[in-house]
């Protein structure tokens, strides 16, 4: 019983030392991770996923802040339905990670209606409390 106890709280420990590292892997899976909690409207994750200064623009040029970011996701106003990475390349400088790509994406419009988008991106994460968080997003609307 205690060799069984002290083998789960060694892997236990391994995978969170592994969580934390500020590395390629980790940030590429933050990033998709925060498509997923976008996605989902989870709360919770978005609230992890974006850092407290996080500047968004958007591709037609409206900007905003983490919390008005989050409202807006919670209100319908930037309602996704799928956030599908076509291109990502991920680089990481000491506590410093930058995502370029092309994402497709597909949101709901205010008539109701499906509405792809195609777009080229630059985000910037930093490394604090053990996570990845997003600081600032960039993004262009490509032709679909």
């Amino acid at each position: 019983m205690k060799t069984s106890l002290l083998t789960l709280l060694f892997a236990c420990l391994t995978f969170i030392s592994l969580a934390q590292k500020a590395d390629v892997a980790s940030l590429k899976q933050a990033e998709l991770s925060r498509f997923k909690v976008m996605v989902a409207k989870d709360r919770a994750g978005l609230e992890a996923a974006f850092h407290k200064d996080l500047v968004y623009f958007h591709s037609s040029g409206v900007a905003d802040n983490k919390e008005s970011y989050v409202a807006s996701i919670f209100s319908g106003k930037s309602n996704y339905q799928s956030i599908e990475p076509a291109e990502l390349t991920t680089r990481v400088y000491g506590k410093t990670g930058i995502n370029t790509g092309i994402v497709n994406i597909v949101t709901i419009n205010a008539e109701g209606k499906e509405a792809p988008l195609k777009l080229r991106f630059t985000d910037v994460f930093v490394f604090e409390d053990g996570r990845w968080q997003m600081v600032s997003w960039q993004s262009t609307k490509l032709a679909n």
